[in-house]
Parts: C-alpha cells; structure tokens; sequence
C-alpha cells in the first residue's frame, strides 16, 4: 500500500512552511486528493515531484521556468494564445489614432471654450470698471460744482480766484487711463 502523507508532514521533510507546499501543488497543478477537510493527501509521486521542485529551486531556476520545463505542451498552448495577428494589431492601432484625434480635437474645443469665457468674463470686468469711474467722475464734478470759489490771500491783502489754469481736469485723466 502506497504511504499518505499530509501536508504538515511533506513540509518537515522538505524542510519548507506548508503554506509553500501548498503554493506548489496550485502552481504546478500537481494532483493530489485531499480529505473531508480540504487537506491535501500526498503520495509518494507527488512527493517526489516536490522534492524534484525544491531541488531546480536551490539551483536558480525561478518557478515559471520549472513550469515550463515540466510541461512543454503547456508552454507552446501559452505562447499561442499570446500571438495576436499582425493585421489585427493593425486595426487596433488604426482606431487608437482616431481616438486619439478625436480626444485631441474635443480639448482643443474645450480650450478656445475657456478662453472665450475668461475674455468675455474680462470685458464685463472692464465695462463694470469703466461703469464705476464714469460715476465717480460724475460726483467728483457735482462736489465740486457745490464747493465755494477757492480764493488765494496775497501778501499783500488783495483777494482774486484762482486762475482757471491751475483747476486740473481730471475726467480726462481718468479717462485717458481706461481708454484703448
């Protein structure tokens, strides 16, 4: 009768955790039975093919290389399904450009979007502006048009206006601030 081993038991005599040995037997697809628990039952077979995994391991080998060495037919199934044909490859390619063309042409859009809206933002701030000087140049003239004739003592004690050369015309110079 063929000797049953658990998997506790497979992992002393690896030497390895038996999380590893159970990694193994998922990864290489080994077969072995397991009980009502789920608990891998390993026979002599099995066991050796693990300790032939554990030996190519300790060499260098990485475990996708001991897969494939194992299994050639396995190898050639995986390389065939990655192989796309070439004019497929094209036509995707085709449909990623447009994509791309079309993606660019919407941000394009979007940006004179945004740029028509900060200008049209920026001329209604500046006609608000304009708005607020006009109307402060309009109370600067009615306070003045209220205020007295503004008279200079000489020294010598005779009184006259001030020359109308000395008032300084500040509409214009507000104007000509927001003027284009």
């Amino acid at each position: 009768m063929e000797k049953i081993l658990k998997t506790k038991e497979v992992s002393e005599e690896l030497g390895v955790n038996p999380t590893t040995v159970q990694r193994w037997i998922k990864y290489f697809d080994i077969p072995c039975k397991t009980n009502e628990l789920g608990h891998y039952l390993i026979a002599e077979q099995e066991l050796n093919t693990l300790q032939n995994i554990k030996e190519r391991l300790n060499r260098g080998f990485t475990m996708k290389e001991i897969r494939e060495k194992n299994d050639p037919v396995q190898v050639v199934k995986e390389k065939k399904e990655k192989m796309i044909a070439t004019n497929i490859l094209e036509d995707k390619l085709e449909q990623l450009m447009i994509h791309i063309e079309q993606l660019e042409r919407k941000l394009s859009v979007k940006a004179d979007e945004v740029v028509e809206y900060q200008v049209l933002q920026h001329r209604n701030e500046l006609d608000n502006l304009f708005t607020m000087i006009t109307k402060i140049d309009e109370r600067m003239n009615r306070i003045e048009q209220q205020l007295p004739v503004i008279t200079q003592k000489v020294v010598g004690g005779s009184e006259h206006n001030v020359p109308e050369q000395l008032k300084k015309p500040r509409k214009n110079k507000l104007m000509r601030i927001f003027s284009f």
